[in-house]
């Protein structure tokens, strides 16, 4: 049997698409289990209209308890976790139980579709970007691990106990999650049959906050980890890695521009410019290629702010790991 659970917080404004989705499945050997982290809005209404089964937590905790906690409640021995903004495709289960009846598979990572519910330029970067430097056509195993949706065996997710409930937000738990699934031997299978809608339209500040809480959260989720560092190699993200010293030398050429006129640091700056461009070259010719020209000129601007958030980032998380703050 497929346990499918589904966390919930505040999610009113899609939570029925996303339940009609998993009950137009016809797959037959199938629960699910709704778990509201002390909701305020009316997700439990919307949930008690379909045959699933919802645990109400009286305490908000974040997705990583509720996760864990309708785990342990799940009478499926496969369980997949999909999120409450997503939309899956009516073949999903089918799909889950052809891949786990392969033994060797103890976890199969979903994917965004291509293209995304809203056509602004954050929200089609933000998607791309998920698709082409995790679950690029390239790869068949990911070491990004991301909660949107994926299953894994119950006897495995329990024996690695879960989520890490320590975190609170809704980042990284999925990725040191993924750590842990590694570092225990297991692969991250990548399948596209698993492929969902997020129905999540970002403005510029909901890009900022969120982008930035995740880079935070990702960097010390890594310091927590690090003896999983050698096991975890993300060479897919190795460009993008490779941007952020250099977004920091663009800044300070920018900056030294503004104070001082001089030829050379106009010429530097040019240079940065380049390199970091060349960098991106593949990503933006691969949004150009499915979406066009005008779309891939805004990704490349988007890569330079998110290049920023993620330095800004990085830098933010290593000084409060420094003073104590772990979580």
């Amino acid at each position: 049997m497929i346990a499918v659970i589904i966390p919930v917080y505040n999610s009113s404004q899609t939570l029925k698409k996303c339940l009609d989705a998993v009950f137009s499945n016809k797959f037959e050997k199938f629960e699910v289990i709704v778990i509201s982290d002390d909701s305020k809005d009316n997700s439990i209404d919307i949930a008690k209209n379909y045959n699933c089964k919802i645990i109400e937590l009286k305490q908000n905790k974040g997705p990583a308890f509720a996760r864990n906690t309708g785990a342990n409640s799940a009478s499926g021995d496969i369980l997949l976790f999909v999120d409450s903004d997503v939309i899956v495709k009516e073949d999903i289960l089918m799909h889950v139980n052809k891949a786990f009846n392969n033994k060797e598979v103890n976890i199969v990572q979903g994917i965004y579709s291509h293209e995304p519910n809203y056509k602004n330029i954050i929200t089609q970067y933000q998607q791309s970007f998920y698709c082409y430097y995790t679950w690029h056509e390239q790869y068949r195993y990911t070491n990004t691990l991301t909660s949107m949706c994926f299953a894994v065996r119950k006897n495995t997710f329990l024996k690695l106990k879960g989520f890490n409930t320590n975190i609170k937000k809704a980042t990284a738990e999925d990725e040191e999650f993924g750590y842990k699934l590694i570092n225990d031997g297991n692969k991250i299978l990548i399948s596209r049959d698993l492929n969902v809608e997020h129905l999540v339209n970002y403005t510029i500040g909901k890009f900022i906050k969120r982008n930035f809480t995740m880079y935070v959260e990702t960097m010390k989720s890594f310091i927590r980890n690090k003896s999983y560092i050698k096991k975890v190699k993300q060479k897919n993200y190795s460009n993008v890695l490779a941007g952020i010293p250099i977004i920091g030398l663009i800044i300070l050429m920018l900056t030294m521009m503004i104070f001082y006129s001089n030829g050379k640091i106009l010429i530097i700056f040019a240079v940065l410019n380049i390199m970091f461009l060349l960098l991106h070259l593949k990503f933006v010719l691969f949004v150009g290629s499915t979406k066009g020209l005008l779309k891939a000129l805004g990704v490349m601007i988007c890569c330079y702010l998110d290049s920023f958030l993620m330095l800004i980032g990085i830098v933010f998380a290593n000084i409060s790991y420094i003073f104590g703050r772990k979580y």
